[in-house]
């Protein structure tokens, strides 16, 4: 439960093993280019330094990039034409590719599958497109008006020319207000429903053929397109559109029992190609960015520690002519944030998104997971106990979880968080001990007159107990970092969580739960207060800088004041923000308190199972929702301000993409 440690590889290789090792690299899905970093290594004399140990007479390999990927890109499009030909899409299929499976390899089954169905493919693509246009085409020629005219008659014509096709409402206006001057003429023949757009013909002499198509371009005219095969009476088009779409359809089949012939090994081969094409894109991609030389090539990495040895290994099978220098993330410089790759067992990994949806942890950060995953389930399982109620999230979790993992996981863990709080309060689908007198209770309902109070203060303590974690988590964030300002003398630091205590203190002192004279939490409060704004004048004696303040000494006490009111009114709301807790848990039995009193004023049983029904439905969606929209509030807002900064960059091992 934290993330995954890592450590930078520097990989220096012969020309002629390039390829090859790019490609293990790839295969392995564990490494994450550094290309951001290439002066924690100087590239450029070890380049040097290894090339003087290479024979001398061995010449530089020259690669056309360019070249390259347009034959990928070409033998990537003749791969999906066939695959649409053949009805599939193809898939990388990484087991069968690698060392085993050249690129020459690849490039002879192309031609081979190429010579036996490319044809038919070629003609199985085409008539598709022509059957989709003739079915577009065929709604619009239904919408003519039946038999009036025969375009056949038409065509035939010496010195009239037409045109059929359509207009939309507002620029068949415009030609109403120039038809005086218009040399043609106009007639709607058709309706097209849902549309703006009718069909329309026109006739015009054909020495005025240019004019009239400047016109109607004008019009934005959108030709109707009769197919030349196609020219009948209008009542017979759509007639003869379904008889050749039909005639294509059964062209169409014939060719497919061509290509769908052996389609099992035909498809196995052409994931084949496609995987073996996609990886030589991501290699060339490599190529591309990391440093070369006249014989050898530079590569930096963040690879994840447990996994180096294995890396080496892969690297050693393929040849010897290496070098591997590998450095600890704690033996750079601070500045340099590896990626981050977060580490958590089943329980809490659905709680990995809640926390994305906020940030990244940085490296140097402590994983907020399980923290998160624990608090939420429990401000979740306080506001909403209920046995029946969350029995039915985890329930709708575990259908859920098949389509979504993160979804069903944390619907599953709120769910058993209710359950375990509805025993708290004894509470089955809103019924409680009175309703249910078998019904085992710990504490009882929280709106019970004993209870209502103790609730409330038991949300309050919740708040300070996980605010204190969160203080001190974000101490050691700071202190990681070697940030002391922020880590001691902040408002989220040492000094900021003394103060935020003396606050409690001096609450507990007013309300006398504990016998403390108030100037003690009072005091302790002004003097963090005063650490706080004068935190960068003391961190600069602590580290030994000079001077103590940058910049205007007036401005710098100005702007710390500022802070310092926000620091307090940050700790009055940290504290009472937490009251909803437990007022949400009130409110939850209120709500179907609510339901029950309706249902018991009436005497008709089938009204009163309505009624709760409709009750339990609403708090299950309404409720729950605003519940889980309070627990990320208080997550984001009151407890990752104090420890999480999420600026950290994701761990992207390259692979090969789909």
């Amino acid at each position: 439960m934290a993330i995954e440690k890592m450590v930078l590889l520097n990989l220096v290789g012969s020309l002629d093993d390039e390829h090859a090792i790019l490609e293990e690299l790839v295969l392995s899905e564990n490494i994450h280019l550094n290309l951001e970093h290439n002066d924690v290594y100087d590239n450029h004399y070890m380049v040097h330094q290894y090339e003087s140990m290479m024979p001398q007479d061995a010449f530089p390999i020259i690669e056309n990039y360019a070249q390259m990927e347009a034959e990928y890109h070409g033998m990537l499009e003749a791969v999906e034409a066939i695959g649409k030909g053949m009805g599939i899409t193809p898939k990388i299929d990484k087991v069968n590719v690698g060392r085993k499976y050249l690129l020459k390899e690849a490039k002879e089954d192309l031609l081979q599958l190429k010579s036996e169905i490319g044809e038919p493919i070629t003609r199985i693509n085409e008539n598709k497109e022509l059957i989709n246009k003739l079915t577009v085409f065929r709604k619009k020629a239904a919408c003519i008006k039946s038999q009036w005219c025969n375009f056949k008659d038409l065509y035939e014509l010496n010195y009239f020319d037409f045109q059929i096709g359509m207009l939309s409402y507002d620029n068949k206006i415009q030609i109403k207000k120039n038809y005086e001057n218009i040399s043609a003429i106009v007639l709607k023949v058709g309706d097209i429903p849902d549309s703006r757009e009718d069909i329309y013909l026109i006739v015009y002499p054909k020495q005025f053929k240019d004019e009239t198509k400047r016109l109607l371009k004008s019009l934005n005219w959108v030709d109707l397109g009769i197919p030349d095969d196609l020219i009948d009476m209008p009542g017979n088009l759509v007639a003869a559109t379904d008889d050749k779409i039909d005639k294509i359809h059964k062209e169409v089949a014939e060719l497919e029992k061509i290509v769908l012939t052996n389609l099992e090994k035909k498809t196995f081969i052409l994931n084949k190609i496609y995987t073996r094409v996609k990886l030589e894109q991501k290699i060339l991609s490599i190529k591309e960015e990391i440093v070369h030389g006249n014989n050898l090539f530079v590569l930096n990495a963040w690879v994840a520690k447990k996994d180096r040895r294995r890396i080496e290994e892969k690297i050693g099978d393929i040849t010897d002519k290496f070098v591997v220098i590998v450095k600890d993330a704690s033996e750079l410089d601070k500045k340099i944030i590896p990626p981050t790759q977060l580490k958590n067992n089943r329980i809490f990994k659905p709680f990995e998104t809640i926390v994305k949806l906020y940030g990244l942890p940085s490296y140097y950060e402590i994983d907020p997971t399980p923290f998160l995953g624990i608090t939420f389930m429990l401000m979740f399982g306080i506001m909403f106990g209920d046995i029946g109620q969350g029995l039915v999230y985890f329930l709708a979790g575990v259908m859920l979880y098949k389509k979504s993992e993160v979804a069903g996981g944390v619907l599953t863990r709120l769910g058993l968080s209710s359950i375990v709080f509805g025993f708290v309060y004894g509470s089955l689908f809103g019924l409680e001990h009175e309703q249910l007198p078998w019904l085992p209770h710990i504490v009882g309902s929280p709106l019970s007159t004993v209870n209502i109070m103790p609730v409330l203060i038991a949300g309050v303590v919740f708040g300070i107990a996980v605010l204190s974690v969160s203080y001190i988590i974000g101490i050691i964030n700071a202190l990681r970092r070697g940030d002391i300002e922020a880590g001691v003398f902040g408002k989220n630091g040492i000094a900021g969580y003394i103060f935020f205590m003396g606050f409690v203190g001096t609450l507990v002192s007013l309300v006398q739960i504990i016998q403390v004279p108030i100037w003690v939490p009072l005091g302790i409060m002004a003097l963090m207060l005063g650490v706080m704004i004068l935190r960068e004048p003391l961190t600069n004696m602590v580290t030994g800088n000079r001077p103590y303040i940058h910049g205007e000494v007036s401005s710098y006490f100005i702007e710390s004041a500022f802070e310092g009111v926000e620091t307090i009114l940050g700790a009055l709301s940290n504290g009472i923000s937490f009251i909803r807790v437990g007022a949400f848990a009130l409110n939850h039995a209120g709500l179907f308190m609510a339901f029950l009193v309706m249902s018991e004023m009436t005497d008709s049983l089938l009204l009163k199972i309505i009624i709760l029904l409709l009750g339990n439905i609403l708090i299950l969606t309404l409720e729950g929702l605003v519940v889980f929209i309070q627990g990320l509030r208080l997550q984001y807002y009151e407890m990752f301000s104090k420890y999480f900064s999420g600026d950290g960059h994701a761990y992207a091992p390259i692979k090969i993409e789909q």
